[in-house]
């Protein structure tokens, strides 16, 4: 068993991202039950974070920047780069997260920084090729709100494949 821990021991651990939920949950530390709700949640916190930032942000802005939906891929010919980034990204993402917080032998308790460290590296070395989203739920809530729904399908398809991938790497 990859945890050390009972579930009750582990709390929410902090899941925002439905790519993190899914890995968890591969990973045993997560029950089935458990995982719609937290994508719900998640996707409900995404739709707040964008409406907030809506309510706040000049209209004229926030129209200029799609009300912050990642405009990743422009043309079809850029989805096989978006999608290889947000795999990729995500992956190492995933990776830090299942070993330094979930894992049993390797958890750690630098886990946030270290977590928050890769989303930093991510971001400056994916962010001009995909933007840099690794989270589904930080996709879904902007494009709701702005209703920019273009190639968004990536912005699913590229973590949850990473965290499949993750999964059965660590487990």
């Amino acid at each position: 068993m990859l945890l050390s821990l009972p579930l009750s021991a582990l709390g929410s651990g902090g899941h925002f991202n439905p790519a993190v939920s899914l890995a968890v949950w591969l990973l045993g530390g997560l029950h089935v039950s458990l995982l719609i709700p937290y994508w719900l949640c998640q996707l409900c916190g995404g739709v707040i974070g964008a409406g907030l930032a809506k309510a706040v942000a000049p209209s004229e802005r926030f129209g200029n920047a799609s009300g912050g939906a990642l405009g990743g891929p422009t043309a079809r010919e850029q989805l096989p780069a978006v999608l290889g980034a947000e795999i990729v990204l995500s992956s190492f993402l995933l990776l830090v997260v299942c070993m330094g917080a979930i894992n049993g032998r390797t958890r750690t308790p630098l886990a946030p920084l270290c977590t928050g460290l890769t989303v930093t590296a991510g971001i400056l070395a994916g962010g001009g090729v995909s933007g840099a989203c690794m989270n589904p739920a930080r996709a879904f809530g902007p494009a709701l709100v702005a209703n920019c729904w273009n190639y968004h399908w990536v912005y699913w398809v590229g973590p949850m494949l990473a965290a499949l991938l993750v999964g059965g790497l660590v487990r």
